[in-house]
C-alpha cells in the first residue's frame, strides 16, 4: 500500500496538469457552446479565437494525460533526459506494432490515432487499401511500457562498453534494449487484445440488451467510471452514446438518428421530448455538481491546521466550480484510486447506484456534445441544467435531480469525514494504530518534545521543542511515506491514515498529561 500510493507523489504534477487542461477546457466551452446561447451570447471575435485556442491546447493534454504519466514515471534525475527518450521510442515502437499485428476488424472506435501514428500504405496483404491506426490501449499501454522502459534503464548500467557493438554506449543500448522490449510487448498486446475485445463486447451487449433494466444502467456505471480513469471512455460511450447501441429514432424528416447524446440533441432541437432519453447521461448531473462538491468540502474540513486550511481555501473553491461548471470527475477519481481506493470503490458504486435509481424514477436529462471526441466532453454541467429550465418538461426532472443531489452531497460528505477518520488506517490493521502511534510519539522525542499535532486527509504536521531528538530512521519504519523539514513543523506524510494516525498520536499525548 506504501508503495502504491507512492504511485500519487510521482503523478502529482501531470494530475495539477490535467486539472488545468480541464479547468481551461471548460471555460472554452462555456463562452463558445451554443448550448448556452439561452444564457448569454459572446460575439467578440478576439474572446472567440482565445477560447478555441486554450480548448484546442486543453483537449490535448486531456487526450494524451497518460503519456504524461509515462514521461513522469520513466524521468530520473540523472540523466533524466535519457530516460525520457528511452521511454518516448518504446511507447512509439509499441504503437506501431499493434498497428500491424492487430485485428483490423473491430468497431473504428477502437482504434485512436495516437500522437498521429497511422499506416497509410503498405505491401503487406493484411493491411493494404485503407489507413490504420494503433489500438486504444489507454494507462494499460502506458503501463506495460513503463515496465520495460524502467527495466531496459537498469539493465542498461550494467552494460561493458567494449567489443565489436562498444560505439553503442550505454545510453543507446537502454533505448534499443527497451525498443526490442516494447515491439514484443506490442505484438503480445495486439495478439490478446482480440480476447479482452470480446470480453469487453459480452459486457455492453448484456447492457445493451435492456436498457429499461436498472441492474443494466447499473453496470453501465461502473464500466464508464473504470474505463475513464484507464483512458478507455471511447469504447464505452461511443456505442451508447452516438450509436444505436443507445437507441435509435427516426427524426421530424425521417432521417434515423442513433445513440442517446445523439438523440437527445435532436429531440431538444425538434422541441418534442422523448422519455428514454438521456439515461446515459442524468447521473453527471449529480455527481458534477453535488457529490464531488461533497467530498471536496468534507476533505478540506477535516484539515486541523487553520493556516493550511486558509492557505488550500481558494483551491477547494476552485475545484468545485470546475467540478459544478466543467466537470473534473478524472483528475479526482484518480487521486481516489491513488490514495485512498476504498473511498473511489464507493464512489464507483455510488455512481452505479444513481443509473439504476433515476431509471428506476424515470428521470432523464441528457446533454448536447460539441463532438464524439467523447474523452474531453464533459457531461452534466450547472449551466447546461440551467439551459434547460425553458423547457417545461424537463422542469419536474430537474427538481428531483436537484432532490437526489442534496442528499448525495450530504452522504458525500458524510462517508469522506468517516472513512478518513475511521477506515483509512485501521480497516485492516484493528488494534495497532493505538501501538503505532505510542510509538510514533516515542520516535518523535517523547510527549515532552511535541508542542502541537496537525492534520489534513494526506499528512500530519508536528512541531517539536527540540528537533535533535527526532528519530527519522523510526519514523519511516512506522509507515511513514515522506518526512519533510518545513516553516510549519515536521510534514510526516502518512497517506489517507494521517488523519487516524493524528488522532491516536493526540491521544497518547493526553494520556500523558493526565
Amino acid at each position: 500500500m506504501k508503495k502504491w500510493y507512492s504511485f500519487l507523489e510521482v503523478l502529482n504534477f501531470p494530475l495539477k496538469l490535467l486539472f488545468m487542461a480541464i479547468l481551461f477546457y471548460g471555460i472554452g466551452n462555456v463562452l463558445t457552446n451554443d448550448v448556452f446561447s439561452s444564457l448569454f451570447v459572446i460575439k467578440n471575435d478576439y474572446i472567440i479565437l482565445f477560447a478555441e485556442a486554450i480548448m484546442r491546447i486543453s483537449s490535448f493534454f486531456i487526450v494524451y494525460f497518460p503519456f504524461l504519466f509515462l514521461i513522469r514515471l520513466v524521468s530520473k534525475r540523472i540523466n533524466g533526459a535519457n530516460s525520457i527518450l528511452t521511454g518516448l521510442f518504446g511507447y512509439i515502437t509499441f504503437l506501431v506494432f499493434l498497428i500491424f499485428f492487430q485485428d483490423q476488424n473491430l468497431p473504428n472506435y477502437a482504434y485512436s490515432a495516437t500522437l498521429g501514428l497511422s499506416v497509410t500504405s503498405s505491401k503487406l496483404t493484411a493491411i493494404s487499401g485503407a489507413t490504420r491506426y494503433p489500438l486504444q490501449t489507454g494507462i494499460i499501454g502506458i503501463v506495460i511500457v513503463t515496465i520495460f522502459t524502467r527495466l531496459s534503464l537498469r539493465q542498461s548500467k550494467n552494460r561493458l562498453e567494449n567489443g565489436f557493438f562498444s560505439f553503442i554506449d550505454k545510453n543507446l543500448f537502454g533505448i534499443l534494449l527497451n525498443m526490442f522490449y516494447c515491439a514484443i510487448a506490442g505484438f503480445l498486446v495486439a495478439w490478446g487484445w482480440t480476447y479482452l475485445f470480446s470480453l469487453y463486447e459480452d459486457v455492453i451487449n448484456f447492457i445493451a440488451s435492456d436498457t429499461t433494466n436498472p441492474v443494466n444502467l447499473a453496470i453501465y456505471g461502473i464500466v464508464d467510471r473504470i474505463f475513464a480513469v484507464l483512458n478507455l471512455s471511447n469504447l464505452i460511450r461511443q456505442p451508447f452514446w452516438f450509436r444505436s447501441l443507445g437507441g435509435s429514432i427516426m427524426n421530424m424528416v425521417g432521417e434515423s438518428v442513433a445513440g442517446d447524446v445523439n438523440i437527445w440533441s435532436a429531440i431538444i432541437n425538434s422541441g418534442v421530448m422523448s422519455s428514454q432519453t438521456g439515461k446515459f447521461i442524468t447521473p453527471y448531473y449529480v455527481l458534477n455538481i453535488f457529490a464531488i462538491p461533497g467530498m471536496l468540502l468534507a476533505m478540506h474540513s477535516l484539515n486541523t491546521d487553520k493556516l493550511e486550511r486558509r492557505k488550500y481555501r481558494t483551491f477547494i473553491l476552485l475545484a468545485i466550480i470546475v467540478s459544478m461548471f466543467t466537470g473534473c470527475l478524472l483528475p479526482i477519481e484518480i487521486v481516489l484510486l491513488l490514495l485512498c481506493p476504498l473511498l473511489f470503490i464507493f464512489h464507483i458504486l455510488y455512481t452505479a447506484g444513481l443509473f439504476g435509481l433515476f431509471q428506476i424514477l424515470g428521470v432523464y436529462l441528457g446533454f448536447q456534445a460539441r463532438s464524439t471526441n467523447v474523452i474531453c466532453e464533459a457531461p452534466g454541467t450547472l449551466l447546461e441544467m440551467i439551459s434547460y429550465l425553458r423547457v417545461n418538461s424537463l422542469q419536474d426532472d430537474i427538481m428531483r435531480i436537484c432532490i437526489v443531489g442534496a442528499v448525495s452531497f450530504v452522504v458525500y460528505f458524510i462517508f469522506t469525514r468517516i472513512y478518513f477518520g475511521t477506515l483509512a488506517y485501521d480497516l485492516f490493521n484493528t488494534g495497532k494504530i493505538d501501538d503505532v502511534a505510542k510509538d510514533m510519539v516515542d520516535a518523535l522525542g517523547g510527549s515532552a518534545n511535541i508542542k502541537m499535532i496537525y492534520s489534513s486527509c494526506t499528512h500530519i504536521t508536528v512541531q517539536l521543542f527540540d528537533p535533535s531528538l527526532l528519530d527519522v530512521h523510526g519514523v519511516q519504519k512506522l509507515g511513514a511515506n515522506k518526512l519533510l523539514e518545513t516553516r510549519a513543523g515536521f510534514v510526516i506524510d502518512f497517506g489517507a491514515g494521517s488523519r487516524i494516525m493524528a488522532k491516536a498520536m493526540n491521544k497518547v499525548l493526553r494520556k500523558t498529561l493526565r
